[in-house]
């Protein structure tokens, strides 16, 4: 944990060289934490010795956990997909800066021979 609290620390702004390295680093640390809980209550269990009801509820609770996980990213990668076909041809079309041929003032700068 202290890991990402260090991480939190140092995260570069969004425009910055260095995000999206550290979005790899926040990325692969996060799923690891997880793997390593989820493997760390296998253990527990397997060292308490429960009924076999109860590893069957965890795995069926791991199960819907990550279901509900999968359909939230699928649903993300879906919204990012959209904003970037949306946001495309305008950006093809947009001058320098997305100022889309227009200065601050609104005068057109495009076509002026």
């Amino acid at each position: 944990m202290g890991a990402q609290v260090f991480a939190l620390l140092l995260r570069p702004k969004k425009d910055h060289k260095h995000r999206f390295y550290w979005n790899i680093y926040h990325h692969l640390i996060g799923y690891s934490v997880i793997v390593l809980s989820i493997i760390n209550i296998f253990k527990g269990l397997d060292i308490l010795n429960p009924g076999e009801k109860w590893k069957r509820a965890y795995v069926e609770i791991l199960i819907g956990v990550a279901l509900v996980a999968a359909t939230l990213e699928v649903y993300t990668w879906y919204v990012v997909v959209k904003r970037k076909k949306t946001s495309s041809p305008q950006k093809t079309q947009n001058g320098i800066n997305g100022t889309n041929g227009h200065n601050g003032y609104a005068a057109s700068t495009q076509n002026r021979a």
